[in-house]
């Protein structure tokens, strides 16, 4: 999107909420990656000693990695690191370029909002099913995926805001 995109200033509107919800983000996907290392190394290790395994520790590390995917989804968005076809940004120029961005972050945002809905719905929604093996409600397993659509959508939009706010400096100077 932008070139300085993964910059947050704090001078700007929301520029501090946005850098502590980056650092929050950073540090939930830093603690569920470390989750998901513990935990296979505790799978590893189980296969040599005597006795039956813990099934919970394979079903928490595939959670964590689900949520670990949704967690990082909104902060790799502000830092222009998500996945993308680079090629467009290579042929494209000046205006095309930002009308392109601005495209596929509209469409971002819809679908993150239309999957955050979801989300809610799943996680509000009165359950009677629990996780097999750790036995959670498994509504509890939709609010970071959630959270994490939600702050996508948010940055999405800012990022649309962002580039087009940049054009406008650019054309003046």
């Amino acid at each position: 999107m932008a070139e300085n995109a993964g910059t947050v200033r704090p001078d700007r509107p929301g520029g501090r909420v946005l850098r502590w919800l980056s650092t929050a983000e950073a540090v939930l996907g830093g603690l569920l990656l470390a989750t998901i290392f513990v935990l296979m190394l505790v799978q590893a290790g189980q296969r040599y000693l005597p006795g039956g395994g813990w099934v919970w520790t394979g079903e928490l590390s595939r959670f964590a990695l689900v949520w670990l995917t949704f967690a990082m989804s909104g902060y790799l968005m502000q830092r222009d690191e998500h996945v993308t076809l680079k090629l467009v940004d290579q042929v494209t120029r000046g205006v095309w370029r930002r009308v392109v961005a601005s495209f596929a972050g509209v469409i971002v945002a819809f679908v993150c909002v239309n999957l955050a809905y979801e989300a809610f719905v799943l996680a509000t929604e009165p359950s009677s099913q629990v996780s097999p093996a750790i036995g959670i409600p498994i509504g509890y397993f939709y609010v970071i995926p959630l959270v994490g659509l939600g702050l996508t959508a948010v940055r999405s939009v800012l990022a649309v805001v962002a580039s087009w706010r940049t054009a406008g400096k650019e054309r003046s100077s």
